[in-house]
């Protein structure tokens, strides 16, 4: 069982759309996945789910922050956290068996306020024991019903961004391939060491590339090996996803039935994130200790 984030502190890198066709990849291959969704802006649920299923569980409470509030109590049972789960998630096959989510909720920023009333009822050492314990039983509850967890972040340390970052596996970095965002990464890997976060980074992955831009292609060779000049970053997938319209128009088009995950994301573009998802997952996999990656399941499987 692997659980894996991707995460970046800038926006508009394509994490949404990468983790969403990841996610699918690995639960069309037959591999039981579940996504997260912790970003406010609600994105990978909207697109996995549809707006009127996504309002559905905002009105009855089954979103991540409804789970984080619960987990806070000292009396949670971990039996509640089916409770927060959508199953046959995306609009392929009218829903895909093997893939489920947690969604998000745009009140999920209120969630600070929430934490300073449980320190005032719980005392801070209360509080903090009652999340790890939770949190421990969290991570067992996924490693028992999921072969995959794919996280989708928002470009922010937030709180459930944190308390994920403890179950994880490792950490995705999606980057365009240029200074200034490397040095973002840069930054976002120390980051994370300085405040005690001692999970693995899996790679940088090239996103939205302009793959006919020659200092573009410049800066993925030069920094093929995790080195830009003074910047030192997660080592980069080999599989470069390029800016194009129709990956974009995939992920937006939420209202049109697919009838397989080729079919979504195009012939050209399926082989792709199928290889990207083989580079991720036995990375994970390798980080995770565990004996067989995903690679030979994925080739075997005709979808």
């Amino acid at each position: 069982m692997s659980v894996v984030l991707f995460l970046n502190l800038k926006g508009g890198v394509a994490k949404t759309t990468n983790a969403v066709a990841i996610a699918e990849c690995l639960a069309s291959s037959g591999k039981s996945t579940l996504v997260i969704d912790a970003d406010h802006q609600c994105t990978a649920t909207e697109v996995l789910l549809g707006e009127s299923r996504m309002e559905q569980l905002e009105t009855s409470k089954r979103t991540l922050h409804d789970l984080f509030l619960e987990m806070m109590k000292p009396n949670f049972k971990p039996s509640r956290f089916d409770a927060f789960v959508a199953d046959r998630a995306s609009n392929i096959q009218g829903g895909l068996e093997h893939l489920s989510v947690i969604p998000c909720s745009v009140r999920i920023n209120d969630i600070a306020t929430r934490l300073r009333s449980h320190y005032k009822d719980l005392g801070p050492e209360k509080l903090k024991s009652v999340l790890q314990s939770n949190r421990y039983q969290f991570q067992r509850w996924l490693e028992s019903n999921y072969d995959y967890t794919i996280v989708d972040c928002p470009p922010s340390l937030s709180f459930q961004v944190k308390q994920l970052l403890q179950v994880s596996t490792g950490y995705v970095v999606p980057c365009q391939p240029n200074r200034l965002s490397l040095r973002g990464a840069d930054w976002l890997c120390k980051k994370l060491y300085r405040d005690g976060f001692r999970r693995s980074a899996l790679g940088t992955l090239w996103s939205m590339c302009r793959v006919q831009d020659s200092r573009q292609v410049e800066v993925m060779e030069q920094a093929k090996h995790g080195r830009f000049g003074d910047h030192r970053f997660p080592t980069p997938f080999e599989t470069v996803v390029p800016m194009r319209s129709a990956i974009a128009h995939a992920v937006d088009t939420v209202w049109e039935p697919a009838s397989s995950i080729r079919d979504k994301y195009d012939s050209e573009f399926y082989p792709l994130f199928v290889q990207l998802a083989n580079e991720i997952i036995t990375r994970a996999d390798e980080q995770a200790g565990t004996i067989m990656g995903v690679e030979k399941q994925l080739d075997l499987v005709e979808v």
